[in-house]
């Protein structure tokens, strides 16, 4: 009776606060299964064997049964419900081969169907120092969204970006030898706030198409992530440590030429990652896991000559923090769970005296989650079993700073000259003490001191409250939810940046006669130079606040050999104040035992607007300059050039980009060795979307005339056997895909830049920006790709190998042939199609227990990304004219 008393209090909570509207961010709850359903899934779990990084018990080993082991559709080729033809999901294992050794939870994406991570056109894929560091999550391409229009969500915490991760200047960052950094970029911006380690990952799903209507906010493909829970039964631990360093390293000369014409080195690195995880109960109702991971990168090189060739060394951290506090209670169970990442790498560039930037991302999310499953609910509509009631608090706070030395910059000449004879060298004792003249030349040495940009900051605050509700009724199961998300966001320069781009010296005034310049001011002002020109970009404080309300409904129903699931999801914003209305619908058929065919239509509303707010109104740099009179004085007045003004990036009247796709597919069981295939065709078509209209005289507008197509065909096979035939191997697991993909989108992107006039390519008779042509021709479309990854299991779990194969078939693509044209008065690099062969790349992953006793084990890990050496189609400039080549990671683990 009391229990009785509890259920109808929650219930009545439930109905008051799913009266409330509905809001933003949809999320990775699973929807409620029929009684049959569950069945099913115990008759499986009973079968099930441990799985093979599992430690032993104590118990005597047992003889097992052999036998064939049919992989259900959903736990591999979607999710519990046979609409899911777009949902792949990936286990512990089947996780664990796909990764890259690094730590990067998404490389273990970069195989699967309609996920695009490769470049195979780049003309700079020169592997660099700040290449290394960057130990932050590949960025991917799924179903030809953008790698920013993704929605990752990590046990059911939305992790986007939603503040924008792309500048105007487009997606470079930092390079080893990059000479002065763009004033205007904020560097180290990611789609993701949260970066997942791969050793705390239990499973991971990716929906590529036919989502359903509880996930919203993406153009692309939707990526959840659950992590290790606590475990309830015993105090269980894991801790790990992995290697990895140049000495492991095959580098490639991958220059057009295959040469090394400038005798470059190798960069010289050492990367160390490792992990810790305790969790057990605390008693019998309160259980947690607690878990730390890091990943330490440093590397090395020289200063320019002329600042007298000292050692760099830079380094990155990759911290990841996670607690989590579950309690199961009569009430339902109630989880609290923190996670924390914090980032940093550095960056000091070779060619100033002292400029130094720390890129760095701090995020901090916390969630609050209760959920209840009530007991057989009577409604005037019918009954309701296993009525499921989850909701959630989130608070989470990102954000990405570039902290330098200094807000001022300058340029100092100690010597003029042409390539014949010096004809002018500086004599001041406090500038020649740090920069000395280059003796393999005569031509002008410039020397550069100071930081770059002031520092920067760009975060978001957000608060979310939702709440899903899932159950079985009539034919099948129902899901209901909403979201509310509060978001507040900011971009910001702390401080003016003052940059002195140029110097008189006595040289250009020699014909004055003057022994020195007289400075009546103290502005970067010398005996024998002064700044004669600078630019100030003035520190700006842009913040704005985001209501976002997104509802969602859905119902699947079983009628005999017909399934049908329609859905709707609304979002809405304070922003643009769009009513955007997103249908879902898929059927499927089976007309036979083992087969199914399925087909729907789905609509996917863009969730970046914020992006465009908080880059209104950011200030341009601004030109002044000044000169001497006739007697050399040198005063601080500055003229002030033409007005730049200020960027313009606002998004707020115009239309929500949207989405539209058709997807067909077919799921069948092989009846030979009980294998799963499943076939697909997805049709996407990207309306209304960001683009810039030209008005003339440098005036862009913004509007929704940008388009978009994608299409893609692919192939699956996934199957899994408890081997008796071969002595020693305990299970085999095979899966393989082929996918086919065609893309167009549109160039005018909102941030690129078009407005460059210096800079353009000319392909097929049109103009391009160099941003605006890699939206074009690369978002790392790759058009036929296979995939093949295998498991071994041997020895009763004590040896596991598996490899892990890509293949790109050869098509065309597009490079710079090295003339010029100049097109409509304006001077273009001529770029055409060009025939690329194809890449296989081979990954080997493997483990092998060296001390087992019970629940504890010692393993040695071995990982090898590369296996021959493949270098593919990308090429490397004469700067950094290696691409790496096969690597390995080496470590231990051990369970306790």
């Amino acid at each position: 009776m009391q229990n009785a008393k509890k259920r109808a209090a929650i219930s009545g909570v439930a109905t008051i606060v799913l009266a409330l509207p509905a809001a933003s961010f949809a999320q990775s709850q699973a929807p409620a299964v029929s009684p049959a359903t569950l069945a099913d899934e115990q008759a499986r779990a009973a079968a099930s064997t441990q799985a093979s990084d599992s430690p032993a018990t104590d118990k005597p080993a047992q003889a097992t049964s052999l036998r064939r082991l049919i992989i259900p559709f959903y736990e591999f080729f979607g999710a519990r419900s046979p609409a899911d033809v777009g949902t792949t999901t990936l286990d512990k294992d089947a996780f664990t081969i796909r990764t890259d050794g690094s730590g990067d939870a998404n490389s273990a994406l970069r195989g699967l169907p309609n996920v695009q991570y490769q470049d195979e056109t780049d003309t700079d894929a020169g592997i660099d120092g700040q290449k290394i560091l960057d130990t932050r999550p590949e960025l991917l391409s799924i179903s030809g969204g953008r790698t920013y229009e993704n929605n990752f969500i990590v046990n059911g915490i939305p992790t986007n970006t939603v503040t924008g991760s792309v500048e105007r200047y487009g997606n470079s960052e930092l390079a080893s030898d990059t000479n002065t950094p763009n004033a205007d970029r904020f560097y180290g911006l990611h789609p993701q706030t949260i970066f997942v380690p791969s050793d705390f990952v239990d499973s991971v799903t990716v929906v590529d198409s036919n989502a359903s209507a509880r996930y919203g906010n993406f153009q692309g493909g939707v990526v959840s992530y659950e992590l290790n829970k606590p475990n309830t039964e015993r105090w269980t631990g894991t801790a790990s440590v992995e290697v990895e360093s140049d000495k492991f390293v095959s580098y490639n000369i991958a220059t057009t030429d295959g040469t090394n014409p400038l005798d470059r080195k190798p960069p010289e690195f050492t990367k160390i990652k490792s992990s810790l995880s305790l969790s057990g109960p605390i008693n019998e109702i309160f259980s947690m896991i607690a878990q730390y991971s890091r990943t330490d990168a440093t590397t090395k090189k020289q200063k320019d000559y002329i600042y007298y060739s000292g050692d760099i060394r830079e380094d990155s951290l990759n911290n990841f923090f996670r607690l989590q506090l579950d309690a199961r209670t009569d009430y339902g169970l109630f989880s609290l769970e923190g996670m924390v990442t914090d980032y940093t790498q550095g960056y000091e560039s070779p060619n100033w005296r002292d400029m130094h930037v720390d890129v760095s991302t701090r995020t901090y999310a916390g969630k609050l989650e209760h959920s209840y499953t009530f007991d057989n609910v009577e409604t005037p509509l019918g009954q309701i079993l296993g009525l499921t009631l989850d909701t959630k608090a989130v608070v989470s706070h990102s954000s990405t700073r570039n902290q330098t030395n200094s807000d001022t910059a300058r340029v100092y000449q100690i010597r003029e000259g042409t390539r014949t004879a010096s004809q002018w060298t500086s004599s001041d004792p406090d500038i020649l003490s740090w920069c000395r003249l280059d003796p393999t030349t005569t031509t002008n040495v410039i020397c550069y001191e100071g930081g770059y940009g002031a520092n920067k900051v760009q975060e978001q605050t957000q608060y979310l409250f939702g709440q899903n509700v899932t159950g079985s009724i009539w034919a099948g199961t129902f899901e209901a939810g909403f979201d509310l998300t509060h978001t507040n966001a900011r971009r910001a320069r702390e401080s003016d940046f003052t940059y002195y781009t140029s110097v008189n010296t006595l040289w250009d005034a020699r014909s004055l006669g003057l022994s020195q310049f007289t400075c009546l001011g103290s502005e970067a002002c010398g005996p024998d130079q002064y700044a004669d020109k600078k630019s100030i970009w003035a520190a700006f404080d842009n913040t704005t606040a985001l209501n976002s309300a997104d509802a969602w409904l859905q119902l699947e129903q079983t009628f005999g050999w017909l399934t049908v699931r329609p859905g709707v999801r609304l979002q809405v914003d304070d922003y643009q104040k769009n009513v955007n209305i997103a249908p879902r619908i898929a059927a499927t058929i089976t007309p036979i035992e083992r087969i199914e065919l399925s087909a729907g239509f789905n609509r996917y509303y863009a969730g970046e607007s914020l992006a465009y707010a908080i880059r209104d109104n950011q200030p341009r740099g601004q030109s002044y300059i000044r000169s001497h009179d006739g007697s050399g004085n040198v005063t601080d007045e500055w003229t002030m050039r033409a007005p730049t003004g200020v960027y313009g990036n606002r998004a707020s009247d115009l239309r929500t980009p949207f989405t539209d796709e058709w997807v067909a597919g077919i799921k069948v069981i092989d009846p030979l060795v009980d294998g799963a295939f499943r076939l697909r065709y997805v049709n996407r078509a990207m309306k209304d979307q960001y683009a810039r209209a030209n008005l003339g005289s440098n005036v862009w507008e913004l509007t929704n005339s940008g388009t978009g197509a994608y299409e893609s065909a692919t192939a699956e096979y996934a199957k899994t056997w408890h081997v008796e035939r071969f002595r020693f191997l305990d299970q085999l697991t095979l899966t393989a895909s082929f996918t086919w993909s065609a893309q167009e989108l549109s160039p005018d992107s909102y941030f690129y830049d078009e407005d460059d006039l210096l800079d353009r390519i000319l392909y097929n008779g049109q103009s391009y920006s160099v941003a605006g042509f890699s939206v074009v021709t690369g978002n790392m479309d790759i058009p036929m790709r296979a995939q093949l990854a295998m498991m071994t299991s041997w020895y009763e779990g004590r040896f596991n190998l598996g490899f892990a194969a890509n293949y790109n078939f050869p098509f065309t693509g597009v490079e710079d042939t090295g003339r010029t044209q100049v097109f409509e008065g304006v001077r273009h690099d001529v770029w055409e199609d060009k025939d690329f062969d194809g890449t296989l790349t081979v990954d080997l992953h493997s483990n092998l227990v060296l001390l087992r006793d019970g629940h504890r084990s010692v393993r040695l890990n071995l990982v090898a990304n590369n296996l021959f050496n493949e270098i593919g189609n990308a090429t490397a400039n004469n700067s950094n004219p290696f691409i790496k080549g096969r690597s390995f990671w080496l470590g231990l683990s051990t369970t306790f």
